[in-house]
């Protein structure tokens, strides 16, 4: 069934039972159009008498519930009633956790959460006060005031919408919020009038009394409430109202729990048939012509009321926000603001203003100008007295540094300042703020103490440094004598390098001339000594060969000795040319360089890793020259014959060693072996100059690395060289 089918059909019961109420005739109750629903799920409050509360039995009952009820049964529903509080149920319907409400007031606020029915009750609120509150007698003497409600009512959203204080608490259900006033806290609730007073005297409180002035603001229409968009419950519900409305329900319900006076002189049979008379007449023919007009009027305004509420909502919020933000910041800068309007009594403080005088908003009042000053200690307070006196009149502002003892007995110091606003040349209001400066105070007297003493040790420092100052006045000068010194001695450093220079130029040319002259006659007796074994061998005896032997091996010896002390010399005067190379490679090369070919047949060379390494290529070739031939030379007897080649490295250095199992030798006489002409063995044991380790030495040093050697007599020995790594 469509929407035109379902609004015409409650039209024409509604038309029907007008009809017959009319003309005093009984006519029966047409079945409803459709059954929707057969059962609902209804959400009932169990303390807002006398609409919606419990029994003894703890079921659902009062006068919303029980009118529901009957509604439900005029159309065929069966509705199943379960009892929480009003923040919890309202928020289940909005979720679809349940049907129906039976008592929903309709607000600005709610029309977007529910659809609600045609309003069947309008109630008015009320304030409630202890006996002997004082100060309350209209609306616009609650702003300032604390005031409880209970969480998610009508009455929380209308003194939130119209900011009737700052101080607004809740609670979760009015009967607890009633004990709570009648327990001292807060100043005043905001409820229904009726509700109210049927609490009261379910609780057995006296001491709690409604206020006689009216709310107009605070005006509500009950209706039953759906879920938005549930038009199908909707239009039955209110179908139900309608039936029981025109057949006397409603007021047999209504007279049972209110009671004779809350019906009226008039019976609802007499209302409608004025309406019937007077103005049905005239809705008949304007209802068809104007009802889709109206609706789609209804909707556009619907739609720009929504968006105003909106808007309003947003800067309510946005208010809000702001002022939270204005209390944190008095709170953490401990500033106050104030106002005071000339010709009147009314004076009005921030939040901050009380927290430093240390009371709360609702038990001083900020009026009370004489009680003010009294915070203020001696002269202070006439000082205070005196300016805002100054200013009221005149409108000259004062910024003022005082002391004054808060309500809770703490000293402090305040800085209060005050401006006038002016109308027409006169003062209409004064204003101002008042900021606790205790700990700057505090800070200040400390820093000036720190002042002092910092005076005092700089006058202290001053002198010392005046005498050192003296004393490095005297160090200059005595300075200045031995730079004098210094450059004479450096002119004589510079004329020695010069002769060492040339010295060194002689050495060398000394060295190559030395070599030449020596090797020449070395060339002749080597020669000469060949020809008489050539040519006078058969001439000369068994002693004779021996001796031209003996002279041609010397012979042999002493340039080989030559060659040493050259190449000794040229490794000092060398320029190191650095790369990166495969040491692995080089040692290899070198070993089969100086062992001949029985020694590679008896011999076993184990090349463990090697790091390469970065340095001199040809003078690392003669590193590993003299310790391999070294290793084959005093291995010649061993019953091992195997050399071992392995690195080691850690952050700074690379480590070589050269491990034989040869003659190996004291360790006593280690500091000997790198030395040039130094022996451990005799020449007719094993041939050599005794420089080659020298050789290794001064290239191993060159290079930034250092030398090394161990080992045991007949054992063999392990040499090692270590190069820098970067």
């Amino acid at each position: 069934m469509n929407k035109v089918k379902k609004y015409c059909w409650l039209f024409l019961v509604f038309f029907a039972f007008v009809a017959a109420n009319a003309s005093g005739q009984e006519i029966e109750l047409p079945k409803p159009y459709s059954n929707y629903y057969d059962t609902i799920l209804v959400a009932s409050e169990p303390d807002y008498p006398p609409y919606c509360t419990v029994d003894k039995d703890g079921n659902a009952t009062g006068f919303s519930v029980e009118l529901f009820e009957a509604a439900a049964e005029a159309v065929g529903i069966v509705p199943v009633f379960k009892i929480g509080v009003w923040n919890k149920i309202k928020n289940d319907l909005a979720g679809g956790k349940v049907d129906a409400l039976p008592l929903v007031g309709r607000t600005p606020e709610r029309e977007d959460l529910f659809d609600f029915t045609i309003p069947y009750l309008s109630l008015h609120g009320a304030v409630f006060v202890r006996e002997g509150t004082e100060g309350i007698s209209s609306v616009s003497d609650l702003m300032g005031k604390e005031i409880v409600v209970m969480q998610g009512d009508n009455a929380e959203e209308y003194v939130r919408r119209d900011s009737l204080s700052d101080l607004i608490f809740t609670a979760n259900t009015f009967e607890e919020a009633f004990k709570r006033l009648a327990a001292g806290r807060y100043d005043a609730l905001i409820t229904q009038r009726i509700t109210g007073i049927h609490l009261l005297d379910e609780l057995g409180i006296e001491s709690v009394k409604p206020l006689d002035f009216q709310m107009p603001r605070f005006r509500q229409d009950f209706c039953f409430a759906v879920q938005e968009g549930d038009e199908e419950l909707l239009a039955q519900l209110n179908e139900g109202l309608s039936i029981i409305i025109a057949n006397e329900t409603f007021n047999r319900i209504q007279l049972k729990w209110f009671g004779p006076e809350a019906t009226g002189s008039l019976t609802t049979r007499d209302k409608l048939k004025i309406a019937l008379y007077i103005f049905i007449p005239l809705l008949l023919v304007m209802a068809f012509v104007s009802f889709f007009f109206m609706r789609a009027e209804v909707k556009r305004r619907t739609k720009s009321l929504d968006s105003e509420i909106e808007e309003h909502k947003q800067t309510a919020e946005s208010l809000r926000k702001q002022k939270l933000l204005l209390d944190e910041m008095e709170k953490v800068s401990k500033t106050g603001g104030w106002e005071r309007y000339v010709g009147s009594d009314e004076s009005n403080w921030t939040k901050g203003t009380y927290d430093i005088y240390g009371l709360s908003p609702g038990s001083f009042n900020s009026s009370n100008y004489e009680k003010v000053l009294s915070f203020y200690e001696g002269s202070d307070g006439h000082v205070l007295d005196r300016a805002v006196k100054k200013l009221m009149a005149t409108g000259e502002p004062y910024d003022l540094e005082l002391r004054m003892r808060s309500n809770d007995g703490t000293d402090r110091w305040v800085r209060t300042r005050g401006m006038a606003e002016m109308i027409d040349g006169e003062v209409s209001r004064v204003y101002g703020n008042i900021t606790d400066i205790t700990e700057t105070k505090q800070v200040r007297e400390k820093l000036s103490e720190l002042t002092e003493e910092l005076e005092r040790k700089v006058a202290e420092r001053t002198a010392e440094l005046k005498e050192k100052v003296e004393k490095l006045n005297k160090s200059q000068k005595a300075m200045l004598y031995m730079i004098e010194d210094l450059n004479t001695v450096t002119a004589d450093l510079k004329e020695e390098r010069k002769k060492l220079e040339a010295s060194n130029s002689e050495m060398e040319a000394f060295t190559y001339s030395v070599s030449h002259d020596l090797r020449a006659p070395l060339r002749s007796i080597n020669g000469f000594s060949r020809f008489l074994i050539e040519d006078y061998s058969d001439k000369l005896d068994k002693e004779g060969r021996r001796l031209l032997d003996v002279i041609r091996q010397n012979a042999k010896k002493m340039d080989q000795l030559i060659n040493d002390m050259l190449n000794l010399s040229r490794i000092s005067r060398a320029e190191l040319k650095i790369s990166g190379i495969d040491m692995a490679a080089i040692a290899k090369a070198m070993y089969n360089e100086v062992a001949d070919d029985e020694q590679k047949k008896q011999f076993i060379l184990e090349i463990k890793d090697l790091a390469p390494a970065r340095c001199d290529p040809s003078l690392i070739k003669s590193v590993w020259q003299n310790l391999l031939g070294n290793a084959l030379k005093y291995s010649a007897g061993a019953d091992i014959k195997k050399i071992e080649l392995w690195s080691e490295t850690d952050d700074k250095k690379n480590t070589y060693f050269v491990k034989d199992y040869g003659a190996g030798f004291d360790m006593k006489y280690r500091n000997k072996l790198f030395g040039v002409f130094k022996r451990l063995h005799r020449e007719s044991e094993f041939e050599g100059t005794g420089v080659g380790l020298a050789i290794v030495q001064r290239i191993i040093h060159k290079h930034g690395g250092e030398v090394d050697a161990s080992a045991e007599p007949g054992k063999g020995a392990v040499f090692s060289f270590s190069l820098p790594t970067e």
